[in-house]
């Protein structure tokens, strides 16, 4: 009897797991998502590209002559103007050059008047037909030899004249003193790899930066072009610090790198307070204020090897949609159209404001 008991148990069990199993599908949970309607806003997006600054003329000194440095006139972070003295080398040797070849240009200077008094003499003679015209051709032509000699004479005594001039070394241009490498006694020449030091302008500064293929072509998308030079241009320095003064595009290469993809390009800034120092690193900013854009929160947002993701919701049903998007802030995307010129999505469209376990297709239930 109790075993008829258990077997009827038994088999009322497993026809409730079949009713069970049998039901219809409105008995699955849906997964539940908040949504948000996308529409057109106005917005302002910075552009922010790692720059380095350099100064508006940046000149190494090396020197022209070889020798041991005697003094060195100049500090590190002075302001010299064009034609000040930085550097002496041992002049000596230079000097020594610089007297021989001012007394050969004088030895040449009497042979060329010995010469030609020899012709004047030797033309008398002709004109008398005491010597023959062989003769005073001889006696013309040592003239002229003496004329080329004191003009190879002249020659070395300007070389020696630059040679001894070059043992003051002066700067070009106006600026502040680098680094300073060499002290006195340092042997220098004109084949050494660092220079004495480097001056530099910096009443104005440029920063060099790159722009992304990509970055390019969202700009070109825009009325205001990255090649349009009138658009003002911020600099941020390496402590987050905005920089007081606007800048404006310098210039641009025509061309992308083959090396880094990205295209070459220039801005300058004014530095009246001379804050901003050659080799810094800072931020260029491009800000443009754009209208009808399609902004979305960074919760919406799906990566994915590189490429973005937004889920549209259609019918109760996920559409996994590819985006073309930059971060305008830390909670904020905007979204660009594609390569074609296409907006992947648009005002109206609803999307979720989750990616979590979600899949294209996927069926969901929209929460308030």
């Amino acid at each position: 009897m109790n075993y008829q008991i258990k077997l009827s148990a038994i088999c009322a069990a497993l026809l409730s797991v079949a009713s069970c199993g049998s039901g219809d599908d409105s008995a699955v949970q849906l997964t539940q998502v908040h949504t948000i309607t996308l529409k057109d806003t106005s917005c302002v997006i910075d552009y922010n590209f790692p720059a380095t600054v350099k100064g508006l003329q940046d000149v190494a000194i090396y020197p022209q002559v070889s020798g041991r440095v005697t003094a060195v006139k100049v500090i590190e972070g002075q302001f010299v103007n064009r034609g000040d003295i930085l550097f002496e080398i041992d002049d000596v040797p230079y000097r020594a050059a610089y007297d021989a070849a001012l007394a050969q240009v004088e030895v040449s200077k009497a042979q060329l008047e010995t010469a030609k008094l020899t012709c004047q003499s030797k033309k008398n003679l002709f004109d008398k037909d005491i010597i023959s015209k062989y003769q005073l051709r001889l006696a013309e032509n040592e003239v002229k030899t003496a004329e080329a000699v004191l003009g190879q004479s002249e020659a070395a005594l300007k070389n020696a004249e630059n040679n001894l001039s070059f043992t003051k070394v002066r700067t070009m241009g106006k600026g502040y003193i680098g680094s300073l490498p060499y002290r006195v006694g340092s042997l220098v020449g004109t084949t050494i790899t660092t220079p004495l030091t480097v001056v530099s302008d910096n009443s104005s500064i440029y920063a060099d930066f790159s722009i992304s293929e990509n970055t390019y072509l969202q700009l070109s998308s825009n009325t205001q072009t990255p090649k349009d030079i009138s658009i003002p241009l911020l600099l941020r320095t390496n402590l987050g610090e905005d920089y007081p003064y606007e800048g404006k595009l310098h210039s641009l290469s025509g061309l992308i790198s083959s090396e880094t993809g990205s295209i070459p390009a220039r801005a300058i800034f004014p530095n009246p307070d001379k804050k901003l120092l050659s080799g810094a690193s800072c931020q260029v900013i491009l800000r443009i204020n754009e209208d009808n854009m399609i902004v979305v929160p960074r919760a919406s947002m799906k990566e994915i090897q590189d490429k973005y993701y937004v889920f549209v919701v259609k019918d109760g049903t996920i559409l996994q949609t590819e985006v073309t998007a930059s971060r305008l802030n830390a909670s904020q995307w905007a979204i660009y159209p594609d390569s074609e010129g296409n907006m992947p999505v648009k005002a109206g469209d609803v999307i979720t404001t989750t990616t979590n376990r979600l899949m294209d297709g996927m069926k969901i239930q929209v929460i308030d």
